[in-house]
């Protein structure tokens, strides 16, 4: 049987006394800055910006307000069709306070937000529907409850249009955002405040 006592007497244990050690540092040594280095990469998917139309605004089954809208790209397989790459669930996002920022280092705090699910992908126009929760977050960095309506009612009436994008991510691409999608706010405000 064969075990390890350490080193011989007046010898030190040191990583260039182990075979095979100084090689592992200097493999190291190179793949570290090169993951570094990719982690960063990241490339800009070249699907085309897609139009977004409002076919309707109303409660749905789950009693979440529905945005049911077409688009002139398939939201759903937009990264697998133009990038042979898998995609996470698109999101539409709608901006209530008026932010028009919308990108991935930024978070709009005040929006109605929900999962887009395909109701038809027959070409040239893709049917999409959305249940939206709507957040406000306050400047403190608190939030409301969710579907807090009576807080929103204000930011509502005080615009002609809401703001919608479609954010689309996958590993190693930047986020897609679709063009905007204006909802008039009178609809909104007829259907949530009925």
């Amino acid at each position: 049987m064969w075990w390890f006592d350490g080193p011989p007497r007046g010898h030190q244990l040191t990583s260039s006394t182990i075979p095979g050690r100084p090689l592992i540092n200097q493999f190291r040594s190179v793949i570290y800055p090169v993951v570094l280095l990719c982690t960063g990469c990241v490339k800009t998917a070249s699907i085309p910006p897609a139009d977004l139309t409002l076919s309707t605004f109303e409660l749905g089954p789950a009693n979440l307000f529905t945005a049911h809208f077409s688009s002139t790209v398939d939201l759903q397989n937009a990264f697998n069709n133009y990038e042979k790459s898998n995609q996470l669930t698109p999101t539409l996002t709608c901006s209530l306070d008026r932010d028009m920022e919308f990108s991935s280092e930024h978070s709009i705090t005040i929006k109605a937000e929900g999962r887009v699910t395909a109701s038809s992908q027959a070409k040239p126009n893709y049917k999409f529907s959305s249940d939206l929760i709507f957040y406000y977050t306050n400047a403190d960095g608190t939030q409301r409850d969710l579907n807090d309506y009576d807080a929103i009612k204000p930011l509502l009436t005080s615009q002609a249009s809401i703001p919608c994008k479609v954010r689309i991510t996958a590993y190693g691409y930047e986020a897609y955002y679709t063009n905007t999608l204006f909802i008039p706010a009178r609809i909104m405000i007829e259907q949530i405040f009925r």
